[in-house]
Parts: C-alpha cells; sequence; structure tokens
C-alpha cells in the first residue's frame, strides 16, 4: 500500500511539473481577418476571445492578421495603397489593429502566455463595438483603450496614420498571399501552419473543439467538458434512435 501511495504522489506531482510550462504544446493558430468582416467579427468576439479567457489560453501561440481579402498597390518606395474588402474604413481599422499588435508592449507576448493579453483584448474591444457606417464608421479607440489599459493609444494612432502603419499592413499581406492554398474566404483559420478546411469551418463554429483536436497529452478541463457535452448529446441521439426503433419492432 505505501509503493502505490509513492507511486501515486510522485505520479501527480510529475503531472504538475509537466503542466507548469505548456510552451511544449503549445498549438499554433493564425487567424487571417478584417476588421469590418461581419464573419471575422463574430469569430473573434463569439469564439476566438472568449476561449482565451479560461485555462485554454495556455495552449495557444496565435498570429492575427487583419488583411484578408486587401489589395496592396505600391508606386514608391515605403508608399502603399490599400483597397479594402469592406471599404476604405477597414482599411483604418486594419491599420490600427497591426499597429496595436506591434507597439503594445513592443509586440511583445505576455509573460507565459503565446500572445499578449492586451493587445488581444483591445483588439476584441474595437470588433465588439464598432458600429459599421461606410466611409463613415469610426473606431471606438479611445473608450477600448480606457478599458483594456493600453498606455500608448496615441502611438498607435500616429501609427495608423502614417508610412509605419502601411508597412505593417503590407506585411500582414505578404503572410497572407503565402497562405497555401490561396485564401478565399474571411476569416480563415489555420492550425499549426497547415490549412485544413474541415478545421477552419469547425473553428468558427467551435474553436475549442478545433483547438482541443490539436493539442497533445493531457488536455485542459475545457477540453473534457466539450468532449463530454459530445458525449452527451450523442448518447441522447441514441436513446432517441433506440426508443423508435423499439417502438416500430
Amino acid at each position: 500500500m505505501r509503493r502505490i501511495i509513492v507511486a501515486v504522489v510522485f505520479l501527480f506531482f510529475n503531472v504538475c511539473a509537466q503542466h507548469a510550462n505548456h510552451d511544449h504544446h503549445r498549438v499554433n493558430v493564425a487567424v487571417y481577418y478584417e476588421s469590418l468582416c461581419p464573419d471575422s467579427i463574430k469569430f473573434f468576439t463569439q469564439q476566438l476571445y472568449p476561449s482565451l479567457q479560461g485555462n485554454l489560453s495556455q495552449y495557444v501561440n496565435l498570429t492575427l492578421l487583419p488583411y484578408g481579402k486587401s489589395k496592396t498597390t505600391q508606386e514608391i518606395t515605403d508608399h502603399y495603397d490599400f483597397t479594402c474588402h469592406h471599404g476604405p474604413a477597414e482599411c483604418t481599422g486594419n491599420r490600427l489593429q497591426v499597429c496595436a499588435l506591434h507597439l503594445i508592449d513592443g509586440g511583445k507576448k505576455t509573460p507565459n502566455l503565446g500572445y499578449n493579453k492586451i493587445t488581444t483584448a483591445f483588439i476584441n474591444c474595437l470588433m465588439d463595438k464598432v458600429k459599421p457606417n461606410g466611409d463613415q464608421t469610426e473606431f471606438p479607440t479611445k473608450e477600448c483603450a480606457q478599458i483594456n489599459s493600453v498606455p500608448n493609444l496615441a502611438d498607435i494612432e500616429n501609427c495608423a496614420n502614417d508610412v509605419e502603419g502601411s508597412r505593417y499592413l503590407n506585411d500582414a499581406g505578404i503572410l497572407t498571399g503565402a497562405l497555401t492554398p490561396p485564401l478565399t474566404s474571411v476569416p480563415t483559420i489555420v492550425f499549426n501552419k497547415q490549412f485544413k478546411q474541415d478545421d477552419n469551418e469547425l473553428a468558427q463554429s467551435n474553436f475549442v473543439k478545433a483547438l482541443c483536436m490539436y493539442i497533445d497529452g493531457e488536455k485542459p478541463a475545457e477540453c473534457l467538458k466539450n468532449s463530454a457535452d459530445s458525449a452527451r448529446i450523442n448518447f441522447a441521439l441514441i436513446s432517441v434512435v433506440a426508443a423508435v426503433i423499439f417502438y416500430f419492432v
């Protein structure tokens, strides 16, 4: 009995040590999206951001690319013109977001996370609170900066209106253009640098389930809950089918 207790204690502390650092089993998640795209807003605010509020946040290396179906033209060095899917206001929104990604905390990730927590919250706020109004659309930058304690909003807004922001957005466009196969819909979600249409579609309706399929080893509670919910649904369906068969036999 003593040997069993020692073994259990050893296993417990071994598992805790393994999960103290999640770097070795973080999933690379790249999101190709647009700042005013309704489907992008829905995914970001209803799937991606909520999933990052719990333990699951420890399992994600997140790359955000707010470019989507935009087009870039360059007439002179360091001068870029953009045509965005939902009009000029979206170009402004895209530039605001790439500037935030580069300038908040110097573009560094939050310690022990695979993304910057303040930046992600700021972008989520912008997408959640914006009220699209064609070319007159205004982004709630001040409100979202205040809510999320963004210390350098002036720098972000200056960047978005300067050649610096255009360079950042052009870089996002280059990365978007390198996607294989080429981007055809927005948002597009890619796991571990390999696009799979089924996973992309699943992520937009159940990001947690899609992400959990890529987590190696022992999975976090969110994944187990998702599996339990699925199991209950499957059991309920089986029960219904069995009842129908029993009724007609």
